[in-house]
């Protein structure tokens, strides 16, 4: 997933983000689309609010009913109590998916550049009742990769450390759920390419964390998932010895590329090859 709601916001906090990604083809007209289905909503909004007041005034008129603000006071007051909160909620909401989707953004250009490599690259990989970010396979194996794009203090030089077996930031704040999502991940997508196949695929489990620095205190050799920044991934498997053919990459391409074209979410699932 894109962000973590369950970290502390209770001091002032900065997107890990510190330059945009490069922008990706057709984005102006998703903006355009976005904006043209708010502005719908509101102006939808806009007309039932006054059809609501419209009946109102033409109900309290066949009964000769007086006028009596109280009543429509009573009724607008916790309306507006409740839209007030449902709005600033909704901001944040919205803020926190903006801020996650430009994380994937800037790991997704990262890992478009493994693609010289010898490595196929998938995005947004629909599973049941999840998805996984990315997805890469090439020379050094079979990779899912969760991002993970957490806001940063506003100050000081905060960092994530991992052992191995745990996970947390320097404040204490601890985030092992992030090393059994991905190791679940991984499972399943092992699974998806097993199906029907002979040969068994290896996939390793990759969290990442744009713009955070990532302090990894045990070997690499204990590590059963990678925890990493954008920019530590291709150094790490620049190092790993190649265990995939180019006939084996072709063909788990070629699996993934048949998935998402028949999965019910594969119109949203952007392909390698």
């Amino acid at each position: 997933m894109n962000f973590d709601k369950s970290q502390d916001t209770s001091q002032p906090r900065r997107s890990p983000i510190r330059f945009p990604a490069l922008r990706v083809a057709g984005q102006s007209v998703d903006e355009e689309i976005t904006r043209l289905s708010e502005r719908f909503d509101e102006r939808l909004l806009l007309a039932a609010v006054f059809i609501v007041l419209t009946l109102f005034e033409w109900f309290r008129w066949w009964i000769a009913l007086p006028p009596n603000p109280w009543l429509l006071t009573l009724i607008t007051v916790p309306i507006l109590v409740f839209t007030a909160w449902t709005i600033s909620r909704h901001r944040q909401e919205m803020a926190n998916l903006r801020q996650g989707r430009e994380g994937e953004r800037k790991v997704g250009h990262a890992l478009e550049e493994l693609r010289a490599q010898g490595y196929q690259v998938f995005h947004d990989i629909p599973g049941p009742n999840f998805n996984i970010d990315h997805v890469i396979a090439g020379p050094a194996g079979i990779y899912t990769i969760e991002t993970k794009t957490l806001s940063k203090p506003v100050r000081g030089n905060p960092k994530i450390i991992y052992d191995g077996d745990s996970l947390w930031r320097d404040d204490g704040w601890r985030m092992d759920k992030h090393l059994a999502q991905a190791c679940a991940q991984a499972r399943w997508l092992a699974d998806l390419l097993t199906q029907g196949r002979r040969t068994a695929y290896p996939v390793r489990p990759v969290v990442i964390f744009p713009g955070w620095w990532v302090e990894n205190v045990a070997p690499k050799e204990k590590h059963d998932v990678w925890v990493l920044n954008e920019k530590a991934l291709s150094p790490f498997l620049a190092h790993e010895p190649a265990i995939l053919s180019s006939d084996a990459v072709d063909a788990v391409a070629n699996c993934l590329t048949q998935y998402c074209r028949l999965s019910p979410s594969g119109h949203n699932t952007g392909g390698g090859n």
